[in-house]
This record gives structure tokens, C-alpha cells and sequence, in this order.
């Protein structure tokens, strides 16, 4: 029989979600790969990074996209990923609605990324917002685990103000 989906379900779902995409900037930052893969994405994901770099989504799994952020990541001198309004959208604990197995989380995040070798300035600021997709993975509810992860992380990037140059080694990987 399913879990009932109540008002402690739908709140312990809406902080595991907010936990996983709070976990993506933070572990971006720390070059956490072993975090990425574990805690953040879902073992296939969809990464769409087209409206910064062009080019087309990449369908990848969890431990190739974690691998191929660990250049991109280290190519900074420092990082700081500010992700924030989190808006998860998940259907109201009502009779009758079942339990959700995905879901969308849109949030603000802003990227303030440090390069000395730069050329123009060391500095390069852009904001924009992540859409999310994420997917329950029963198995690792079943070990009493965060059960959300990212299976489509889309960045649609707003505005950018510095160094283009800072940016240069992260277009270079993997598009």
C-alpha cells in the first residue's frame, strides 16, 4: 500500500526538495563531486545551460556531469553560488490527491565567480534562475534518505555584469 500523502508527507517532501536544491550551490561550490552525485542529482539528468553558453541540453548521468563540473569548478580562484526564493511546487495534502513522484522547484540564484588571471578584471557577477525537475527515488526513501533529486536542471540566466574572460575555461567544458 502507498504512503498516505498528509500534511507531514507533503511538509517532510518540501523540506527534502528545498535541502536538495540548497545542497546544488553549496556543493558547486565545495567541488563536492561525491556530494553532487549522492545527495543533488538523479542518476540520468538533463542539464540545460543553453541560454549562458548556447548550444543544446545534454542528457548525461549523475557521475559524468559531477565529473565534468570538476574542471569547470576549479577553474575559479573562488565561487560563491546564492541560491534563494525557492518556490517548490508540490499539490496541496487534500483527500484524494496521491502521493507525488516529481515535482518543479524554481529559484533565483546568483553566481559571483573569481578568476585573478583574467583578463578585463578578475570578477564576473550573472544571475538568472534555476528550473528544476526532480524525481522521487524510492529506493533511497526506503533507507530513510532525502528521496528528491534533480533529473533536469535548467539555468535561464537574466543578466551578467563583469569580466567575460572570468567565464572563458567554463564555456570551453563540455559544450
Amino acid at each position: 500500500m502507498a504512503a498516505p500523502y498528509d500534511t507531514l508527507a507533503y511538509l517532510l517532501d518540501r523540506a527534502n526538495v528545498h535541502d536538495t536544491v540548497t545542497r546544488l550551490g553549496l556543493y558547486l561550490d565545495l567541488e563536492s563531486r561525491e556530494g553532487l552525485i549522492k545527495d543533488v542529482y538523479a542518476p540520468q539528468v538533463v542539464i540545460d545551460y543553453t541560454s549562458m553558453f548556447g548550444g543544446s541540453p545534454i542528457e548525461t548521468t549523475n557521475e559524468k556531469w559531477a565529473e565534468e563540473l570538476g574542471p569547470m569548478m576549479s577553474s575559479f580562484d573562488g565561487k560563491q553560488h546564492v541560491v534563494g526564493n525557492v518556490l517548490i511546487e508540490l499539490p496541496q495534502p487534500v483527500q484524494g490527491v496521491a502521493r507525488p513522484d516529481k515535482c518543479r522547484a524554481i529559484a533565483n540564484v546568483n553566481g559571483h565567480l573569481f578568476r585573478r588571471a583574467a583578463r578585463g578584471g578578475p570578477m564576473m557577477h550573472n544571475g538568472g534562475r534555476y528550473i528544476l525537475d526532480l524525481v522521487r527515488l524510492p529506493e533511497l526513501e526506503q533507507k530513510g534518505e532525502n528521496p528528491w533529486r534533480v533529473a533536469k536542471h535548467a539555468m535561464v540566466l537574466s543578466w551578467e555584469n563583469g569580466s567575460p574572460d572570468v567565464m572563458t575555461t567554463v564555456a570551453k567544458v563540455g559544450h
